[in-house]
């Protein structure tokens, strides 16, 4: 006992001077995306777990490349049969929204939670472009803060070209609300306005993240700083009983969520 004791705290101790001279540890932790679930689905044939959905790259920058699942909404699935890549590019351009999901830490877009929420989605009418972040299932590079909000944003921005002037949102869980907030603002400074933005689970910072900052706080924020830009951009915070049972990941089992985003 006394053994095991000493070891946890020379771990314990070693912890900051490992990171200080490993950064790169951090990095895997807080991502975690070497962990690569589902690890039986094929990326590239998202058939296999989500209908009416065709997988796709681009190249974000120089030798990086990301994968993209675009699902179609419900008005269009009784055409999808056998269609190419290019026709689901073209029917962006149907005049329906397009939601942009940017997922938290761990796994692919293919893990079962993302799927089923994208499914809700695409029934309530929405295209759903779902990306792996560089580094991230099939998707090459290693992640970092910068650039996976490099990669939201060239997909932002591919969206809007694609999208004949209909609504491009962005959908960032856990992790991903922080992307999705950098590239809100990102877009924004380039003379783009994102749609909406819905921060699901989300925080403020990293460190918030690990102690459980209540998510109260990011609401706050927001409607301080709608209060000191005086603007009647709508903003609102939908919370859940922790009695439903969603926790952090399945937001998908709410049966009035399509209702909700509306």
């Amino acid at each position: 006992m006394k053994r095991a004791a000493l070891f946890l705290v020379a771990v314990y101790a070693a912890a900051p001077t490992l990171l200080y001279l490993f950064p790169w540890i951090l990095g895997h932790i807080i991502y975690s995306h070497f962990l690569r679930f589902p690890l039986l689905v094929d990326l590239g044939r998202p058939e296999a777990v989500l209908n009416h959905t065709c997988n796709f790259y681009l190249d974000t920058e120089e030798g990086v490349s990301v994968g993209v699942w675009h699902t179609l909404p419900a008005s269009q699935w009784d055409e999808a049969a056998g269609r190419s890549p290019e026709w689901y590019q073209e029917t962006l351009g149907d005049g329906r929204p397009v939601i942009i999901y940017l997922h938290g830490n761990l796994g692919s877009r293919a893990i079962h939670h993302r799927v089923e929420l994208v499914k809700i989605l695409s029934a309530a009418g929405y295209h759903v472009l779902s990306l792996d972040y560089r580094g991230f299932g099939d998707s090459t590079g290693e992640p970092s803060e910068a650039g996976m909000t490099s990669d939201a944003l060239f997909l932002y921005h591919w969206a809007k070209q694609q999208s004949s002037g209909a609504p491009v949102c962005l959908w960032g869980h856990s992790l991903g609300s922080g992307v999705a907030t950098n590239t809100a603002a990102k877009a924004q400074e380039q003379g783009s306005d994102v749609d909406a933005l819905i921060l699901e689970a989300a925080f403020t910072t990293i460190g918030e993240v690990v102690v459980n900052y209540p998510l109260t706080k990011l609401y706050e924020i927001s409607m301080q700083a709608k209060k000191e830009h005086n603007t009647d951009v709508h903003t609102e915070m939908i919370s859940y009983s922790e009695t439903l049972g969603f926790s952090h990941n399945n937001i998908y089992l709410d049966p009035n969520l399509s209702n909700v985003i509306g």
